[in-house]
């Protein structure tokens, strides 16, 4: 059965945390605004489309859990991305420590 919005809503864990993104070769600062073991949230300062294939790294110098993900919602300078694999994701929510929304 398919998840509704409302459902992937409950699911999130809202976060404020400094996250990078790789798109053409570089890497660019965000802000990881939420989080699921299937997708994130972001704030960035670049336009994508749904679509664009990004890889998403939770921390400055995190190499290690460098995730690919594809860009499911744009609202401006938030995105929504899904990720490809969700292993490494469930393994970081279970450390994760929850900041709250700036």
């Amino acid at each position: 059965m398919a998840e509704s919005f409302k459902d992937r809503k409950k699911v999130r864990i809202r976060v404020d945390a400094e996250a990078f993104y790789r798109f053409s070769s570089k890497w660019y600062p965000c802000v990881l605004c939420d989080l699921t073991a299937a997708g994130a949230g972001l704030k960035i300062n670049q336009i994508f489309v749904p679509g664009d294939p990004l890889r998403i790294r939770f921390g400055p110098d995190d190499f290690d859990r460098v995730v690919p993900a594809t860009v499911a919602h744009v609202d401006g300078n938030h995105i929504g991305v899904k990720f490809a694999v969700q292993r490494e994701i469930r393994e970081l929510l279970a450390n994760l420590n929850k900041v709250p929304i700036r």
